[in-house]
């Protein structure tokens, strides 16, 4: 038995530098891991503050535009309209539904949809 302990501590001796520098590194690398996800989570906070504060921004840009639409929207009228040029209209064409060719048949037919 005090052979088996006096071989593992000769062992664990002789590779005392290997195993030290193997617990470095993977210390080492943890840091270097654990600093990544800080860094990944604070920039993540700050995209979302900055999305969050762009979100604000368009939520009040769109409620004063409502605003305004709405305002507008009881001041559009067809005399309002007629400054702007809209005149009315005139029938072009005018086929009367007692025509022969103005049966659902031939509509069909021609293909228009109803």
């Amino acid at each position: 038995m005090t052979k088996t302990i006096a071989r593992t501590y000769d062992t664990a001796f002789e590779n005392r530098s290997r195993i030290t520098a193997i617990l470095l590194s993977a210390c080492l690398f943890m840091a270097l891991f654990y600093a990544y996800d800080v860094y990944s989570v604070v920039s993540k906070t700050v995209a979302l503050e900055k999305v969050s504060r762009q979100t604000t921004a368009v939520s009040g840009a769109i409620s004063a535009l409502d605003g305004s639409y709405i305002a507008l929207l009881g001041s559009v009228t067809p005399d309002a309209l007629g400054a702007y040029g809209l005149e009315a209209g005139q029938v072009a064409a005018y086929i009367p539904l007692s025509a022969p060719t103005a049966s659902l048949g031939g509509l069909a037919s021609a293909g228009h949809e109803l």
